[in-house]
């Protein structure tokens, strides 16, 4: 609640206008509201839940098998299995959104929470030099906010009066996992054109559908991408682990089309209060698969792939992008 009272503020302070307002009161007989959408709040719920980006988070995500892990070398401490390769494959998304409309009635706001239930496979060599298969249940949630602008007081055909124009960033990560274990905190990326994405609140930083040129709202558009540019992603976070944390870039466009990739630490600073600060970055070139994707960043820390034991525990932002 507090992420939409905070958007509702900027929004007013932005003096945003609604215009091209309708007020038609009839709709031809051969058109029809989507199956079980009986007013304005159910039909932003159900073009949320159909939005390319709210679509696209989870298949950032997930793995299609279990991939080489691309350590290089942790060190620092003496490790129960050597893993060789991971995957986080999902069983079950449970979506839930609600529709909130702000005052003035021109804005609205969807958040869309996800609740992801899955197995995190790590093979991996254990301390009698065997091969074995470690699976750990994990329960993730993530949450985004997609904004709608209406375009119409159309009393009968209801479902085309709002469409959403902006998105904040997809905010993941697991349930039980706790800011004292591993936590994104800051997000930069670097476009070709010499601009820079800075996200520090990912459900409070909103990106315009520039394409659609019907919001003034936000902070920036969408970074729009060509195949072959060339961008750099860095991340910050805090984690309460000595030993170096795996962050993974993760890019997802399609079913056999997934890339995870390690990023490389440039900075790792002790906080001195049992937390250690650090940096990864990575810079990467854009496919040439034209749509909705996300550049997404994964942090694990070094016991979720390095202790067959110790739980699962992740910290996963996602910043959208488009090709064209």
């Amino acid at each position: 609640m507090k992420a939409l009272h905070a958007l509702f503020a900027i929004l007013a302070f932005a003096g945003i206008a609604i215009t091209g307002c309708t007020k038609d009161v009839t709709a031809p007989e051969n058109e029809q509201a989507p199956a079980g959408v009986t007013n304005e709040i159910e039909s932003m719920k159900l073009m949320a839940s159909q939005d390319a980006f709210v679509q696209n988070d989870e298949l950032t995500f997930e793995d299609r098998e279990i991939e080489p892990m691309e350590t290089g070398t942790f060190g620092k401490i003496e490790a129960e299995i050597t893993p060789l390769r991971f995957g986080r494959f999902i069983n079950s998304v449970t979506t839930t959104i609600t529709a909130t409309i702000a005052p003035g009635d021109s804005l609205a706001v969807a958040h869309v929470q996800k609740d992801i239930e899955g197995i995190f496979k790590i093979k991996a060599i254990n301390g009698v030099g065997d091969t074995v298969l470690v699976e750990k249940p994990f329960e993730d949630r993530a949450t985004r906010n997609v904004i709608f602008k209406r375009i119409h007081r159309d009393n009968a055909r209801f479902w085309r009066n709002w469409i959403p124009v902006a998105t904040s960033l997809v905010d993941g990560g697991t349930v039980s996992n706790s800011p004292s274990q591993i936590d994104l905190t800051k997000l930069q990326m670097f476009l070709p054109n010499g601009d820079t994405v800075t996200v520090t609140d990912p459900n409070s930083f909103y990106l315009r559908y520039r394409w659609l040129r019907l919001f003034d709202g936000g902070r920036l558009d969408i970074p729009e991408l060509r195949g072959g540019d060339r961008v750099i992603l860095q991340a910050t976070l805090v984690s309460a682990s000595p030993d170096t944390d795996f962050v993974a870039l993760r890019l997802g466009y399609g079913l056999g089309n997934h890339r995870r990739t390690r990023m490389e630490l440039v900075s790792d600073v002790d906080n001195g209060d049992g937390t250690f600060t650090r940096v990864y970055q990575k810079a990467w070139f854009c496919h040439f698969h034209t749509g909705f994707f996300h550049a997404g960043v994964v942090a694990v820390t070094k016991e979720t792939l390095f202790d067959d034991s110790a739980p699962y525990a992740a910290s996963w932002w996602g910043i959208p992008y488009r090709v064209f």
